[in-house]
């Protein structure tokens, strides 16, 4: 009876024993294939940068909107490695070096390091430190302490209508080639990405953009409406409160997003 005993212990402790190690196997098996198709992914997103500079560098076609696109998925792939290769101007020369040195450093990627670069090239964090938060904090400035539709009011009190016709329209270029044009790219970036944010993430941001994009087009719409009036409508401001009321509501959403992230300004 006591060897019966023990033949059964012994045989339990080996159904355990191998049980634990079929688990540890499909564990090992699991970790490799995805280490495996992180490398591919990063191979993948590395190919699609070699053409999209190719492209840039023989100007197959818009090279400034192809160049800020490029940019973006350019630096957020080298962050994402760890590589020092980074993208800052239109430039040949500095375009063919700083591709193949990131194409250096994903090649020298084993599959530890692979799944990390991509779970970082997939975080919310990381797409959007690198791809929007220094546009869409220019694009914040803007709407507040730089909101141009108010600085002209007050620069042009005792202008002539002919003075003020002349600077409405350098204005609204200034606003259409700055903030405008930046938040677009935000706005771009967030529709290339929008699978990696969460679902109160993606209605945070859009709602922030939404509301920066309003307060943007109210700043035109009152430089535009001082041109040619008959009389004089500098004695007081023709500010739309409910620009105010939409950029504060932007701001909130922003601000929110921000700290979930852990990025917010401290001002904010």
């Amino acid at each position: 009876m006591k060897n019966s005993r023990k033949i059964a212990e012994g045989v339990a402790v080996l159904i355990v024993a191998f049980s634990l190690m079929g688990c540890t196997s499909k564990e090992s098996i699991s970790k490799s294939t995805k280490q495996e198709e992180a490398q591919k992914e990063m191979k993948i997103e590395l190919t699609f940068l070699q053409n999209e500079c190719d492209r840039l560098i023989n100007k197959d076609e818009d090279v400034e909107k192809t160049f800020q696109s490029y940019k973006n998925d350019f630096n957020l792939l080298s962050v994402s490695v760890n590589s020092t290769a980074k993208v800052n101007k239109m430039n040949n020369d500095e375009l063919e070096v700083s591709i193949n040195n990131l194409e250096k450093d994903v090649d020298k990627l084993n599959g530890e390091e692979a799944l990390k670069a991509y779970t970082k090239y997939t975080s919310p964090k990381t797409i959007y430190k690198v791809t929007m938060m220094d546009n869409m904090r220019s694009v914040v400035d803007a709407t507040d302490r730089n909101d141009k539709s108010i600085d002209f009011f007050y620069d042009h009190l005792h202008s002539s209508q002919k003075e003020t016709n002349r600077d409405i329209k350098p204005t609204v270029n200034d606003i259409k080639n700055g903030p405008v044009y930046k938040l677009s790219i935000v706005q771009d970036e967030l529709q290339k990405h929008r699978d990696d944010f969460s679902k109160e993430q993606l209605e945070q941001l859009e709602t922030a953009t939404k509301g920066f994009d309003y307060s943007l087009d109210a700043q035109l719409k009152t430089l535009r409406s001082y041109k040619n009036i008959v009389n004089n409508p500098y004695t007081s401001n023709n500010f739309d409160y409910e620009e105010e009321e939409k950029y504060n509501g932007a701001r909130t959403y922003l601000t929110d997003f921000e700290s979930n992230l852990g990025v917010a300004k401290p001002e904010y």
